[in-house]
């Protein structure tokens, strides 16, 4: 995949099969029909040549429903709040939130 950025766009530019089917995925998880689109945030550090891939977390996504308990977390960059199952704390302004539960 290719990428490419001119000022404050970013062109993801597919070069095979696999990778159109890849972006076509994520164009679907990002676009949501009614509201906001979600976002893409940065997540951990990426070091060329050190590290092997560049981590991203979508914001606003559900996680699949389930009889778990749910906690609730804040992010305390923004104040956001959301519930999810116990260990698994969503990523908002690029680091986990913390449990208020």
């Amino acid at each position: 995949m290719r990428i490419e950025i001119e000022g404050q766009v970013v062109y993801f530019i597919p070069e095979n099969e696999r990778e159109v089917q890849e972006l076509d995925r994520l164009w679907k998880i990002l676009t949501v029909c009614e509201g906001e689109n979600r976002r893409i945030q940065p997540m951990g550090i990426f070091t060329p040549g050190a590290t092997e891939a560049a981590q991203f977390f979508i914001e606003g996504v559900k996680p699949a429903v389930s009889s778990e308990k749910t906690i609730r977390y804040v992010c305390m960059t923004c104040n956001r709040m959301e519930e999810h199952p116990a260990g698994q704390a969503p990523i908002c302004c690029g680091q986990p939130m913390i449990p208020m539960d």
